[in-house]
């Protein structure tokens, strides 16, 4: 890049420097995100509730990025489970320059419509999905203020921003469970929230939505989700890496309170 006839190094994929964590690191598009992170020379630090996953996953990244990533056991909806990351990572690693939650916590009895499910499960639901991504971006922008420097990525969907379509769950065993889209709205207007809050710290805070990734879904859904897309198919897991990057990198350093709709087009119609 020139620039007043300098030659400027691109910084859109300046990511070598920079220590990363992935709250839900072993999840469907938690995966992707730390071989991508890694194979741009990001260090890692991939947290989830699963030990043997979080391992497993560890050795495979670094048998081919040696010493790129670590894990460490972290369930996001337990305080004290954050405070001993942070402290983790501080004592290995000195700072956090991007924190990225997809993690994806939820109950056994999740997939229930809504005439069904018990108000306790509500509850239980929105204290541990909605509230754990507040206490890990609330204890994450505070640390981030003393380094007067860094990026959040929260994971929201594209029903935090339009009503479920129930037509595409006809003749399936799925549905939009009703606790979803209160999680999920929940964390945009949170994402907003932290973004004014903690813009003059030089902290960006940003949301993702991906639309529907493809998990294994039986056929007749897919056919379903995909003619209501205006790119006609599901999301893969790389589709969602290119805009983690980009908000993650310092080429999008006056990018912070936006919600950055990944779906194919879904929400256009």
């Amino acid at each position: 890049m020139i620039r007043n006839n300098k030659m400027i190094k691109s910084n859109f994929f300046d990511l070598e420097s920079k220590i990363v964590v992935i709250a839900g690191g072993t999840g469907l598009i938690g995966r992707e995100l730390c071989r991508g992170f890694v194979e741009h020379n990001s260090t890692i630090i991939l947290t989830s509730r699963n030990k043997a996953n979080g391992e497993k996953l560890e050795k495979e990244l670094n048998d081919f990025h040696k010493g790129k990533a670590v894990y460490c056991q972290v369930d996001i909806s337990i305080e004290e489970n954050i405070d001993s990351v942070i402290k983790f990572v501080l004592d290995k690693f000195s700072r956090i320059d991007v924190f990225i939650n997809c993690s994806w916590p939820r109950t056994k009895d999740w997939m229930m419509n809504v005439e069904e499910v018990p108000y306790g499960s509500i509850k239980e639901n929105l204290l541990n999905h909605l509230g754990g991504y507040f206490i890990c971006t609330q204890k994450i922008s505070i640390l981030m203020k003393k380094q007067k420097l860094g990026s959040i990525i929260n994971f929201s969907s594209i029903y935090g921003v339009v009503g479920p379509n129930f037509s595409i769950y006809d003749n399936t065993k799925m549905t939009c469970p009703p606790a979803y889209p209160l999680i999920k709205g929940g964390i945009i207007a949170m994402t907003r929230y932290f973004a004014t809050y903690f813009a003059k710290d030089n902290i960006r805070v940003n949301c993702i939505c991906p639309g529907g990734i493809f998990n294994g879904h039986e056929d007749i859904f897919v056919k379903s989700y995909s003619q209501l897309t205006p790119l006609g198919r599901m999301g893969k897991p790389e589709d969602i890496l290119g805009a983690t990057l980009f908000l993650a990198s310092d080429i999008s350093s006056y990018i912070t309170g936006h919600i950055l709709m990944v779906d194919g087009g879904w929400t256009t119609w």
